[in-house]
């Protein structure tokens, strides 16, 4: 088993976290194209809290691409 540790900082909340081999702390979300630890994708799952926006949404703001539609609360949905 190796032991080197191959560290990727959260497009969120800019923590580094682990990513394989055999660890997996992170998650590709496919909506906004960012890469978000398993933290900020939990605590985030009634969707992006208004001060987290424009960290999510940095990606699509760059490539001119439309926001998906706020849910109930006014928030972009997480997914």
């Amino acid at each position: 088993m190796t032991t080197e540790k191959f560290m990727f900082p959260c497009d969120v909340c800019g923590v580094s976290r682990q990513m394989g081999p055999h660890r997996y702390e992170m998650r590709k979300n496919q909506t906004y194209g960012i890469m978000v630890c398993d933290s900020c994708h939990k605590s985030n799952w009634d969707g992006w809290a208004p001060h987290l926006e424009e960290r999510v949404t940095k990606n699509l703001v760059q490539n001119g691409t439309p926001l998906p539609a706020r849910n109930g609360k006014g928030w972009l949905p997480r997914e």
